[in-house]
């Protein structure tokens, strides 16, 4: 299923599902929005952060920080 990527406003294929770590709307928002183009590159950009803020995924205030950046990243509003 082709998705106008919110990011880069290119024609393109969503990201897989599995590579999304987030769940349930959050997961789904980021699937119709955000081509898997612009999603490698928050990837490369999500290792940035993690290893700038010495971020944890086992604290859910350090996983909000990581969301909250990506959706930065990705150009998309708070859900």
């Amino acid at each position: 299923m082709a998705i106008t990527c919110q990011r880069c406003g290119q024609p393109g294929e969503p990201p897989p599902r599995a590579r999304v770590p987030f769940a349930g709307p959050v997961k789904e928002r980021i699937l119709g929005a955000i081509c898997a183009a612009c999603w490698t590159e928050w990837e490369g950009m999500e290792v940035k952060v993690i290893n700038e803020y010495r971020l944890s995924f086992l604290d859910p205030q350090h996983r909000e920080m990581i969301q909250r950046a990506c959706f930065d990243f990705l150009g998309l509003t708070d859900p």
